[in-house]
């Protein structure tokens, strides 16, 4: 259960935040179309899928990956938005 719910909250943050640092960056300075969200968290799925992942252990270490992986996003998230703040 903790594990699946892991995969769901990174897929979702990842989406988020590729959806976000996509139309910042990508869009304006490449001219590339704008992504949903739903295209987001699908083009996140397949970088994970082809990438390698951690499975956790035990429950401790999926909190901690649970943690990592919202952590993660959410500071691509900020950093990717003071940049676009020099833009």
């Amino acid at each position: 259960m903790v594990i699946a719910l892991n995969a769901i909250v990174a897929y979702l943050l990842s989406g988020v935040a590729l959806k976000l640092l996509w139309g910042w960056f990508m869009v304006p300075t490449l001219g590339l179309p704008v992504i949903s969200l739903v295209q987001a968290i699908g083009v996140g799925i397949v970088i994970s899928f082809l990438t390698q992942q951690h499975i956790p252990r035990d429950k401790d270490e999926a909190k901690e990956l649970l943690i990592y992986e919202v952590i993660k996003p959410v500071l691509a998230i900020a950093v990717g938005w003071v940049v676009h703040l020099f833009m």
